[in-house]
């Protein structure tokens, strides 16, 4: 987790470094001080964005951005998008209420995730919390999975990880310890594949984002608050429910079981 956290640090450091020049920029149109002075100031700005860029340069994250940059010009937004604040702060809110819960046999984990995107950086966000036997990523989109291949190549996890398609058409009997969908609003409720998952010798536990941004297209399955995304998936044991107010919408997490 510290390699996306730097990469977040340092991107934070640079925006706001920016807005100082941005600034500065707006002195020197105004007049209010010697031009020479500001535009030393701007200098000793960029020069602080050039050295926090080079720190980011030695993460996996700045060679797989130049990857998708290279050959996946459509889905650089998208990238962005994945390694945002925004989505950092949802999966720290996750991996945090995660690291309060006792699972059964947490030094062998198996884990599922679905509408997985890219992988990372949840999966180095669950790698710092527990002991991993396999991930299991569920996601359609075959360009994400290509991009995924490309994280592969830069990190060395001592686990597993394998790539599936639509998490709704796998339909062999499995065991797992976690089961994780931080995109719900985009796909239907997990429950509908509640049969294919072992109960025994514990029921996996579900970790479940959602939001109430119903404005979006792609967001087909909305919810109002947390206790409907309970109620939609049919959890009976309730281990955290919360949300995050964000300024366009809520997020809403459930973790529990069936």
């Amino acid at each position: 987790m510290e390699q996306i956290s730097e990469w977040r640090k340092n991107k934070n450091k640079i925006s706001n470094e920016r807005i100082k020049i941005g600034s500065l920029n707006d002195e020197i149109g105004n007049h209010n001080y010697e031009i020479g002075i500001l535009k030393e100031k701007i200098g000793s700005h960029l020069e602080e964005i050039s050295i926090l860029e080079n720190y980011n340069r030695e993460t996996p994250y700045y060679w797989v951005n130049q990857w998708v940059k290279n050959n996946l010009k459509s889905y650089e937004v998208s990238f962005e998008d994945s390694l945002s604040q925004g989505q950092f702060d949802s999966k720290m809110w996750l991996i945090t209420e995660l690291k309060k819960i006792k699972f059964w046999n947490q030094n062998n984990m198996h884990i599922d995730i679905i509408g997985s995107w890219f992988g990372y950086p949840l999966i180095e966000m669950l790698n710092k919390i527990f002991k991993i036997k396999q991930i299991d990523l569920h996601e359609k989109d075959i360009n994400c999975q290509k991009v995924f291949a490309q994280y592969m190549n830069h990190f060395d996890p001592n686990f597993r990880v394998v790539q599936f398609d639509d998490f709704f058409e796998r339909k062999e009997l499995r065991r797992r310890q976690l089961i994780i969908n931080t995109s719900s609003e985009h796909m239907s409720d997990i429950v509908l594949m509640k049969e294919y998952f072992k109960d025994y010798p514990v029921k996996p536990i579900m970790a479940i984002q959602s939001n109430n941004y119903f404005e979006i297209h792609d967001h087909i399955n909305c919810v109002k608050n947390e206790d409907e995304l309970i109620e939609k998936n049919q959890i009976k044991k309730i281990y955290f429910k919360g949300k995050q107010e964000l300024p366009q919408y809520d997020r809403f997490m459930v973790i529990g079981s069936w």
